[in-house]
C-alpha cells in the first residue's frame, strides 16, 4: 500500500498515451517507444511508497562488521544532466515538441550522511525495497531525442538525465550505532517532463 503525496499529473496523461505509453506515474517511468533503454516520466519526488520488501529486522546478535541497509520508504528522483529545455505552443491546436540531449554525463549513487558507506549494501537494500535492478552509476549519452505532443497554449518542459530511486532507511554496521540514511541510487536513463 502506498503513502501518497501526489501532484496533479493529468496534463501529461493524454500526451503519453499518444506516445504509445500508458501514463507514467512516479513509481513507473515508462520506456520511450522505439527506445527501450530510455524512460520518460513526469512525477518527481511527489509520491512516496512503502518498501515492497525489506531486509530482516536489525538483530540483537550479528557478526561483527556485518552491514545492512533496511529501507522503509522510497520515491523517484530525477538528476538532470544538461539544461532544462522548454517549448511553448501558442497555436490553437496540439503541436509536437521535440527535445534532444545536448550534454552527456554520469550519475553515481550518493547519500546524505558524512563518511563512506558500503555502496553494495546500499544498492542491495534499495533493490529489495523497490523491486527493481539498480546501478552504482549510469551514463546519460549525448544526442538522445524525445518527441511529445504539446496541447494548445501550453508549455512542455523536458529535462534529460538519470532517474534514481530515493530510499529512506537505516544503515547498520553490527557493533555500531545505526544511522538514518537517505540514498539516491541510479535506476534508468531518461527524461523528466512537465506541462502547464
Amino acid at each position: 500500500m502506498s503513502l501518497k503525496r501526489t501532484l496533479s499529473a493529468t496534463a501529461l496523461i493524454a500526451p503519453l498515451a499518444i506516445l504509445g505509453a500508458t501514463p507514467a506515474f512516479a513509481d513507473e517511468p515508462r520506456p520511450v517507444p522505439g527506445n527501450p533503454n530510455v524512460v520518460v516520466g513526469f512525477d518527481d519526488d511527489t509520491e512516496i511508497f512503502r518498501a515492497k520488501s525489506s531486509a530482516p529486522s536489525l538483530a540483537m546478535a550479528c557478526p561483527p562488521g556485518e552491514v545492512s541497509y533496511r529501507v522503509s520508504t522510497y520515491s523517484n528522483s530525477h538528476k538532470a544532466i544538461g539544461p532544462t529545455q522548454s517549448n511553448h505552443n501558442s497555436t490553437s491546436h496540439a503541436a509536437t515538441s521535440t527535445f534532444t540531449a545536448t550534454v552527456s554525463g554520469t550519475v553515481s549513487v550518493s547519500w546524505n550522511v558524512s563518511g563512506s558507506l558500503k555502496v553494495d549494501r546500499l544498492i542491495a537494500g534499495a533493490e529489495v525495497a523497490t523491486g527493481v535492478n539498480l546501478s552504482a552509476s549510469l551514463t546519460a549519452s549525448l544526442g538522445n531525442t524525445i518527441s511529445i505532443p504539446t496541447p494548445a497554449r501550453k508549455t512542455t518542459t523536458a529535462t534529460y538525465g538519470v532517474w534514481r530511486k530515493k530510499t529512506n532507511g537505516v544503515y547498520h554496521v553490527c557493533g555500531q550505532k545505526p544511522k538514518n540514511v537517505t540514498a539516491w541510487t541510479p535506476w534508468r536513463v531518461g527524461w523528466y517532463l512537465k506541462q502547464r
